[in-house]
């Protein structure tokens, strides 16, 4: 029952259905872990959320997010899978009031959970998989929410824990120039990526 609450948490996160690549059963096989993962910063062009994520390791770029503004990253065999995205904070809502609305869940659904008055982060399980969430809001509560998803195969946890924190730690707000152009934005976004 805990796992069906976790999964209904994902889903309220904007998250689109799991992944899980055939072939993924070698529990010492991880994706992009056996060379350099490339460390990149993701800016999104049009609202400014900025993520450091591996390069190497989500390969491939799968698109817009379901909800928002962003990206979504996936691995190369799809088992995994990171979606940065940012949503306004129309209700002007604290992270915990942001989770009591949004979240249908009692607290000891996730294995993880920490809110303070500038972000959430969650975490729980689904089958084999393990998601995380983290929502930093903005301050005064007017604004966007910078989030991020991660979800990977709940073998490979230990592996994944170094990338979901740094990954988690480095997302940020990079204000945007006013009056420029989304290709302009872009390029700043490239700019950050090579620092």
């Amino acid at each position: 029952m805990a796992r069906v609450r976790a999964f209904i948490c994902a889903l309220a996160l904007g998250a689109a259905t799991l992944v899980t690549a055939a072939g993924a059963d070698t529990p010492d096989r991880v994706a992009g872990f056996d060379r350099d993962p490339d460390w990149r910063t993701y800016v999104d062009p049009d609202r400014g959320t900025a993520v450091e994520y591996p390069a190497a390791v989500f390969s491939v770029q799968a698109g817009a997010p379901e909800r928002g503004s962003g990206q979504e990253f996936r691995t190369q065999d799809g088992r995994a899978r990171l979606i940065i995205y940012t949503l306004p904070n129309e209700e002007r809502r604290s992270p915990r009031s942001y989770l009591e609305r949004h979240l249908l869940l009692a607290p000891g659904a996730l294995e993880y959970t920490r809110v303070t008055r500038h972000f959430f982060a969650i975490s729980g399980m689904r089958d084999a998989e393990i998601f995380y969430s983290r929502c930093n809001f903005p301050r005064g509560r007017r604004g966007d929410m910078r989030c991020i998803f991660l979800q990977y195969p709940q073998r490979e946890a230990e592996a994944w824990d170094a990338i979901v924190t740094r990954v988690s730690l480095s997302l940020r707000d990079q204000p945007l120039a006013a009056g420029m152009a989304s290709s302009e934005r872009s390029r700043i976004g490239k700019r950050w990526r090579r620092r």
